[in-house]
């Protein structure tokens, strides 16, 4: 749900989180994911390896400018029947499920950006590391009898923080409806196919993150502006995963296009660009596994 900049957790794009919709250079497709496309054999309970990769998108939601991030770090997927970490999700706490629905706890997080690299906020605060965390309630729209076609509707609400690594501020909080479709085995083999659309509302001091001007950031170029909670815009986004090394490789090919016309904070002299890009590179090389299998 966050969304842009270096931001904190870009391994939580590797795993395939969707991010926090609100910052910048990091893709907010839920569609790049390191588990492997499913298959009738079953998971690990757990696995380990290494992960990377690279991004390049815009500072904020409609910034005018746009940077490249990249990223390697380990990462962990444990796949337990409550707890699962890695797989759609950087962590999810599963509440409840049955046949239709699906509830979740849900954590994820974003890069941060430097001011003083974007033109429109030069000379202003830093936008920090991003996280968000709250329950995402899924509506299983479709399942297709071999379970390799899926098209579901997450309603997701999270409180937003930001942090330096030496303090802490709560940001508000961002909802976020997203109708996901995934497709595994992709023209019959170990390829997944993700496509995402959905709508972002941020609350008014999600939005003054990025959208406010106060009087000591007033310059004859950026006037003052009182930010507004509201629209934010829309995100349509896609994901393919490739699977090798028999299952022990994964490499993740994503994008995303913003649509950030009619929002609550188009008139912001931070508010450049209606529509912004943003594409994504990375992998996942699996070092260990455990012997035991995950339950589904």
């Amino acid at each position: 749900m966050l969304t842009q900049n270096k931001r904190l957790v870009a391994i939580g794009w590797l795993m395939g989180i969707c991010s926090v919709p609100a910052s910048a250079e990091s893709l907010e497709v839920e569609c790049v994911t390191a588990s492997p496309c499913k298959t009738e054999s079953p998971q690990p309970l757990w696995e380990v390896g290494l992960a990377g990769g690279i991004v390049y998108g815009p500072d904020y939601p409609a910034a005018g400018q746009s940077h490249t991030n990249q990223i390697a770090l380990p990462y962990l997927i444990y796949r337990g029947e409550v707890i699962r970490a890695g797989e759609d999700g950087l962590l999810k706490a599963q509440a409840f499920e049955d046949d239709r629905w699906e509830l979740d706890l849900s954590l994820d997080g974003s890069f941060n950006a430097d001011s003083d690299e974007n033109d429109a906020r030069e000379g202003m605060e830093d936008l920090d590391y991003l996280f968000g965390i709250g329950p995402e309630l899924k509506y299983k729209i479709y399942r297709a009898d071999d379970e390799q076609t899926k098209l579901d509707l997450k309603l997701q609400a999270r409180a937003v923080f930001s942090t330096d690594f030496s303090n802490l501020e709560q940001r508000g909080y961002a909802f976020e409806p997203q109708l996901r479709y995934e497709h595994d085995n992709l023209f019959g083999r170990e390829i997944r196919f993700v496509g995402t659309v959905g709508p972002v509302w941020g609350t008014e001091k999600l939005t003054d993150y990025f959208y406010q001007v106060d009087d000591r950031d007033v310059r004859p170029d950026r006037e003052a502006y009182d930010a507004n909670g509201g629209y934010m815009g829309t995100d349509v986004g896609f994901g393919l995963v490739f699977t090798l090394m028999e299952k022990r490789a994964r490499v993740f090919l994503g994008g995303r296009v913003s649509f950030h016309q009619g929002a609550e904070n188009e008139d912001s002299p931070l508010f450049i660009d209606e529509t912004t890009y943003a594409v994504g590179l990375g992998f996942a090389y699996r070092l260990f596994a455990s012997d035991r299998m995950a339950s589904n």
